[in-house]
């Protein structure tokens, strides 16, 4: 055997032994109280294992998520330990108002309309460091000191890594960074994780099946709930906590449960541009996880996107002909936008989104949007190029199989209206 093969084999024994899960500093009080750990122990086993069974994953891959399920798995039950020693989690009531989800599919305008709406200074929006790596305790965002140390303990010492910087530039293009992050950071800590099915090494295990896998984690959103009230002891908003994840349509159900006040922005954009836009953000961020050079890796990926797409299709229509759907539209507590008139018009936008709600509107929040507008314009960390083709995507195709979602939220009669009726 070769050097290089030796050392591979060296690498991935000691990531294997460097990344165990056990719950041995988990208390017995949390694990009384919280009964789902041992759940949420097995399916990050789950993905550990399948990890290592993929022959496709590149080492850094390999790596890469195991230290990222070590991690993971380390937050939750550092949150678990904390929420049993302080009651003030349970006895300290969330805001009346909300959440406002920002709840569309990928690549629909969500980071935009989720960085303008957290401009209002009386909303609170996670923060990157309120999620990553140290979770408890929970500071405020005040707390310079606090946050930079934070900062400091998220970088990874693999930034210095010639091929990940190429990766993030790119990743960047399309998704850019900022301050504050989506709350699917807090699912993934309980072992929600619906793009899971890209390491998983079986063949015939599809993204569907993944995806229903994670759906029936109910106890994910109580965890959500328990880290959203930690975070609400140590900074409050003064109005509402906003909130943004397209993996919240595969549970709008489990959502409304939990946050019965909350208040849904729902965009929505052409599907032959959303779909081949996230097939090129997937497959920006596994090029370096993955082989890149066996086409069976890639086509699996895009397959993976395309089966991810059509169920979070199916979900979206599902939710909002059901019952529950149609109150929280009877409610007012669904409002419906397109991604060109957000484009357009983002701060009119905006000010649709809070006189439907009848959310306090001012003029700091107004001067903070424009203000971000002009340091943020479209393109500054990289142009996103993309097309249908180079996924075996057709306009023809996407028309018929998306035909109801199309007619329900794109057609041009809806699209005079923010807002969209549904009828079962």
């Amino acid at each position: 055997m070769s050097t290089t093969s030796n050392q591979t084999t060296n690498d991935h024994s000691s990531i294997l032994d460097d990344t165990v899960l056990h719950e041995d500093d988990l208390t017995e009080q949390a694990k009384n109280q919280f009964g789902y750990h041992s759940d949420i122990l097995r399916t990050f086993e789950l993905y550990r294992q399948s990890v290592f069974r993929n022959e496709y994953i590149t080492p850094l891959g390999r790596n890469f998520f195991l230290s990222e399920f070590h991690t993971l798995h380390t937050s939750c039950k550092r949150v678990l330990n904390y929420a049993v020693e302080h009651n003030e989690i349970f006895n300290q009531n969330l805001p009346t108002i909300g959440p406002l989800v920002v709840c569309g599919f990928a690549r629909t305008g969500t980071t935009l309309l989720y960085n303008l709406l957290a401009c209002d200074p009386n909303c609170r929006a996670p923060l990157y460091t309120d999620m990553y790596v140290e979770v408890v305790p929970p500071i405020p965002r005040s707390d310079s000191i606090g946050q930079k140390r934070r900062l400091d303990l998220i970088k990874s010492p693999q930034q210095d890594n010639e091929q990940l910087s190429d990766m993030l530039i790119r990743i960047a293009a399309s998704h850019p960074h900022s301050d504050i992050e989506e709350d699917y950071h807090i699912l993934r800590q309980a072992g929600y994780f619906c793009m899971g099915s890209l390491p998983s090494d079986d063949e015939d295990d599809t993204s569907d099946s993944w995806i229903r896998k994670e759906m029936n984690k109910d106890y994910v959103y109580d965890y959500h709930e328990i880290f959203l009230r930690m975070l609400n002891t140590a900074d409050a908003p003064k109005s509402h906590w906003l909130l943004k994840s397209p993996f919240h349509i595969f549970s709008f159900d489990k959502l409304l449960e939990h946050y019965p006040n909350a208040l849904l922005i729902i965009p929505h954009r052409r599907i032959d541009e959303a779909l081949p836009s996230s097939c090129s953000l997937v497959l920006a961020i596994a090029d370096l996880y993955f082989d890149k050079t066996n086409s069976i890796s890639r086509d699996r990926i895009i397959k993976r996107c395309y089966q991810f797409f059509d169920t979070e299709i199916e979900c979206m229509m599902k939710f909002r002909r059901s019952e529950n759907g149609i109150l929280a539209q009877s409610k007012k507590h669904i409002f419906d936008i397109t991604y060109d008139n957000l484009m357009k018009d983002p701060i009119g936008v905006v000010h649709q989104i809070y006189d439907y709600f009848n959310l306090h509107w001012s003029n700091e929040m107004e001067m903070a949007m424009r203000d971000w507008l002009l340091k943020n314009p479209q393109g500054k960390q990289g142009r996103h190029t993309y097309s249908l083709a180079e996924f075996g995507f057709n306009r023809e195709d996407i028309e018929t199989r998306y035909a109801d979602y199309i007619n329900l939220f794109l057609s041009s009669d809806n699209q005079s209206s923010s807002t969209t009726s549904i009828s079962s």
